[in-house]
């Protein structure tokens, strides 16, 4: 006589937890973000990670512009053809507009702990501003130099200008770009997720850099002596 098989229980359905969300075969959750979801328990791991790779990335403009540095105090003392230019009109003015953006960033991430707000994306909008105007000015102070016949060939002087200027507003044009990201993010967001806090700490971080290195170039190419 034929003997019966039962069919087998259906098993429960298993899903494994994940970084980005559930995983049923697909990377699936709505809540993931840059970084990590909102309350991920990778999102700490995740922006320390992100903070890491600023901070090497910092170290080698840091190495970069100690190089620059280094062979301009040499030249400066064993150069018989050198002769300092005048500081431009507008630098200082210029320099103002670098800092000021600093002060706005700071108060958008004091804002942004409190909670995405107008306000907070109104700061955040003034920062990309003064930092495109601040690059606007220093395309403005070059062509105003060669238009009064000092090029980066004239002396020793003003080429360490140009190469020094130049490859810090090549760096600076990369956090304007992140900060645009940023604000575009920020218009785009409900709600403040870890990975936007993220992107705004290490954002400030490189920015604020940005700054102090401004500030340190002034005042080797026009008070060193």
């Amino acid at each position: 006589m034929p003997t019966s098989i039962a069919p087998p229980e259906p098993r429960p359905s298993t899903r494994r937890s994940t970084g980005y969300g559930s995983f049923d075969g697909h990377l699936g959750g709505g809540d993931s973000d840059w970084g990590g979801g909102s309350g991920s328990g990778g999102s700490g791991a995740s922006g320390d990670a992100y903070r890491m790779a600023v901070w090497l990335g910092l170290a080698s403009i840091v190495m970069l512009f100690a190089g620059l540095s280094s062979a301009y105090v040499f030249r400066l003392g064993a150069s018989l053809e050198w002769r300092t230019i005048e500081m431009p009109a507008f630098l200082l003015p210029n320099s103002c507009l670098l800092l000021a953006s600093s002060v706005s960033l700071e108060l958008f991430r004091r804002q942004l702990k409190r909670g995405l707000s107008a306000n907070a994306r109104l700061l955040l909008g003034l920062t990309v501003l003064l930092g495109v105007g601040f690059l606007s000015g220093q395309i403005w102070i070059w062509r105003t130099l060669s238009g009064q016949g000092i090029y980066m060939s004239s002396n020793p002087h003003s080429s360490f200008f140009y190469v020094m200027t130049g490859v810090h507003a090549v760096h600076l044009a990369g956090g304007i770009l992140a900060l645009s990201l940023l604000f575009a993010r920020t218009c785009l967001a409900t709600e403040i997720r870890a990975g936007l806090q993220t992107f705004a700490d290490v954002t400030a971080i490189y920015w604020h850099f940005m700054d102090g290195l401004w500030v340190y170039l002034f005042l080797l190419l026009f008070f060193w002596r």
